[in-house]
């Protein structure tokens, strides 16, 4: 008996990893399903819609773009969390679900590390802060009025705990100012700028351009150590007096539920890779007010450690409460 243990244990191995090992080479061989949880039509969405078509084609699948917003993206992460790990449900959603939300919400929402994997970071964003005209026509106009009366004026967010959010705190602190934070559900937050209910907003360049370029919002600074292509006129913090202040931007991460395959990883990987090299999709990107990222599954998980890291400490030091 001992000597057909071996072999018997063997041939279970076999068959035990046959099924999950054709399931892998045969991948992708239904549609693949990818969560933003945002409303239609934002960054993300255009980003990920812009090069659905040419991933598509390369691995030979339907893809369906799936908008679940709601609960500072947690509902939607949630679904792609709690779905089977065979390559079938991604989920598309910026820095904020991966390096802040499960940091700043309490109880957890859910824990990066023991929930998902990650495919790539596939875009990211510039950060700018903004108001509309009727409060200030520049940069010293409304660090002026917002200094005379400390935690009179308001700013708006997608959502407490996002990267909007904890990007605004950290700027106010590093600029010695205080507002008050006003969330919103997806574009509302940007319309509330534009029409005044709100005083002010960081936001990442794409969402309020068409709103600066109808005069409707003033773009006041931006979040980079340099200035952005985007918005060439729009000075830097360090210009504006404030050369140690944190800088932001809003990256787009592509991730899997826990345990899926490596090679299904991989290969979601090399599709949006080579769709993320092709010449006419990184313009249609960059008109999207984005810039591609091409970042390893590796990579992309050293990106989010470090995020999480760093805005951990910040929140830590400087006591910012999100409940």
């Amino acid at each position: 008996m001992k000597k057909l243990l071996g072999p018997m244990l063997l041939a279970y191995g076999m068959l035990a990893s046959g099924p999950a090992s054709a399931a892998t080479t045969s991948y992708p061989n239904q549609p693949i399903k990818i969560i933003v949880p945002y409303q239609a039509g934002g960054g993300t969405d255009q980003v990920l819609r812009i090069l659905v078509p040419k991933v598509s084609q390369l691995l030979g699948s339907p893809i369906v773009v799936i908008n679940r917003p709601g609960a500072s993206t947690v509902i939607g992460m949630k679904a792609m969390i709690e779905a089977a790990p065979d390559g079938y449900t991604l989920a598309l959603s910026t820095n904020t679900s991966f390096s802040l939300i499960p940091y700043t919400q309490s109880p957890q929402p859910y824990d990066p590390d023991k929930s998902m994997t990650y495919i790539t970071a596939l875009g990211e964003t510039p950060m700018i802060m903004t108001t509309h005209p009727g409060f200030a026509k520049n940069f010293d106009e409304f660090m002026a009025k917002v200094k005379e009366q400390p935690g009179h004026y308001s700013y708006a967010t997608y959502g407490v705990g996002g990267i909007t959010h904890l990007a605004a705190e950290v700027l106010m602190g590093d600029m010695g100012i205080k507002m008050n934070q006003i969330p919103y559900k997806g574009f509302e937050a940007v319309s509330a700028v534009a029409g005044g209910q709100v005083d002010a907003m960081i936001d990442g360049v794409n969402s309020p351009t068409p709103m600066i370029q109808a005069g409707k919002i003033i773009p006041l600074v931006t979040l980079q150590h340099s200035r952005t292509k985007f918005l060439p006129d729009t000075p830097t913090l360090s210009e504006r007096g404030y050369p140690n202040a944190s800088t932001s931007t809003i990256s787009y991460i592509l991730a899997a539920p826990k345990a899926t395959p490596q090679p299904i990883i991989n290969k979601l990987y090399k599709a949006f890779s080579e769709a993320l090299n092709d010449k006419d999709l990184i313009e249609k990107i960059e008109a999207t007010k984005s810039m591609p990222m091409h970042l390893t599954p590796q990579q992309t998980e050293d990106y989010i450690r470090a995020e999480a890291t760093k805005f951990r400490g910040i929140i830590k030091q400087r006591n910012i409460k999100f409940n």
